[in-house]
């Protein structure tokens, strides 16, 4: 492992870029995702900073061995708002040195700008979710000269997590819920692949209306399950529906998207095949990221049995062991149901997926943060030295990261504090209180 090998050298530092609003909960997979280097990586020095406001003058006096742009701070691409603060970023990126990697994700869209970012900073290596048949597509060496292009999955299964999740499941010796899913109708723009969730729910809904089964299937927004709920449903299911994640639908500008938008806002009501011949006729299925999501590391851990539509699924899923497969045309669909009655069978496809996925220690994030910080180590410059300077710079700054981090949410409150007291004080806001009153 990676973190043998640095017992006896000198430790990397490296500049982790991420984007959090203030106040703003992230999802529990992109905090593990984040947060994967530091916890299961020990040799090596870690500043993580979140560039919510732009990037420092000072990161560019630090001598990093490595910087890793998070998919957190790529996905800022996405907002028109914060285009200015964005090309201000490029430019300061720029004079930050170290191996440069990226960890995008969502590369359906908005890519022209990741192609300028990676090609003006200096970006090497890009650990993509989609497979080799589509580098080019995406990130064409016209656009920007990488040096690697390293497929991964968008998430792993984080084993502090993993024993938190198990433990849901602990002492249920019984599974009340025989089918369950949760999904909701995805925006045309992502291609028919984004439209097969909410496909293949409806389609089981109807399926199994007059069956014996006891179904929990929903693609309403407020059946959503938050945080350790979809945990505690997981566990409740013997098995659960599902597809590959992705998009089939390349838009490298975003004016599909744009278009697709315009045209449902006027027509509320139009099919996926109208919006399709209106917007994008002749394009879907230029790429196909399809991938396996942390939804299906998460069945695994749970040992909830998996009915999954047809696909490759990473190559690690494999049907009939890990998972009952649902053919593309539905036309086994009957077959499907008829397993899922029996649940011994569907307990043993469960059990294998256990054994394989998770057991096995190759999908969890641990590995993943192995592989991306070897990568970085490899093809970092390992001629220059740190001098004792460079390393009071990194030290100061990492100190000063860690008071910010620690500090900032009570600043943030006391600011909010100081705030409604001066609001109180001035006269028109006691003369609008005594109003409402």
């Amino acid at each position: 492992m990676f973190a043998k090998d640095l017992r006896n050298k000198e430790k990397m530092k490296i500049l982790v870029l991420y984007f959090k609003f203030k106040n703003f909960k992230n999802r529990t997979t992109i905090n593990e995702h984040l947060g994967s280097f530091r916890r299961y990586i020990d040799n090596v020095q870690f500043h993580y900073f979140n560039a919510a406001n732009g990037v420092p003058w000072y990161l560019t006096h630090v001598k990093y061995d490595g910087v890793i742009l998070h998919y957190t701070f790529l996905a800022t691409r996405w907002r028109q708002d914060l285009y200015e603060e964005w090309s201000n970023t490029i430019k300061r990126l720029k004079e930050i040195g170290g191996y440069k990697v990226a960890i995008p994700q969502d590369e359906y869209a908005g890519t022209d700008v990741l192609c300028r970012l990676f090609r003006e900073c200096g970006v090497k290596t890009v650990f993509t979710c989609f497979s080799n048949d589509d580098y080019d597509k995406v990130y064409p060496c016209n656009k920007v000269p990488l040096e690697h292009r390293i497929t991964v999955f968008p998430g792993y299964i984080d084993e502090i997590a993993a024993e938190k999740i198990k433990s849901f499941c602990s002492g249920t010796t019984s599974r009340p819920i025989d089918l369950g899913y949760r999904a909701r109708k995805l925006p045309y723009w992502l291609g028919r692949q984004g439209q097969l969730k909410y496909e293949i729910a409806k389609l089981f809904l109807e399926r199994t209306a007059n069956s014996e089964l006891k179904v929990d299937i929903s693609t309403d927004d407020k059946d959503v399950f938050l945080g350790d709920d979809w945990y505690r449903f997981l566990c409740r299911c013997r098995a659960v529906l599902g597809c590959e994640g992705g998009a089939s639908l390349l838009d490298p500008t975003g004016e599909i998207r744009r278009k697709v938008e315009k045209y449902v806002q006027n027509k509320p009501e139009a099919t996926f095949e109208e919006v399709e011949r209106a917007c994008f006729p002749d394009q879907d299925y230029n790429i196909r990221l399809f991938t396996l999501s942390p939804r299906h590391f998460e069945c695994a851990i749970t040992k909830t049995c998996q009915v999954l539509l047809e696909g490759n699924y990473g190559g690690i899923l494999i049907p009939g062991e890990h998972y009952i497969e649902v053919k593309k045309d539905y036309s086994n669909i009957d077959t499907v149901i008829e397993q899922l009655h029996d649940a011994d069978y569907c307990a043993k496809i469960a059990e294998n997926a256990y054994r394989d996925i998770v057991q096995s220690g190759k999908y969890s994030y641990r590995s993943f943060a192995n592989q991306v910080i070897a990568h970085i180590s490899e093809n970092t410059n390992k001629g220059k030295k740190q001098t004792s300077r460079d390393k009071k710079v990194f030290s100061l700054v990492g100190k000063y990261l860690f008071i910010r981090e620690l500090l900032e949410p009570v600043l943030v409150k006391l600011f909010y504090v100081w705030l409604a007291v001066k609001l109180y004080r001035t006269k028109v806001f006691r003369k609008l209180l005594n109003k409402i009153k």
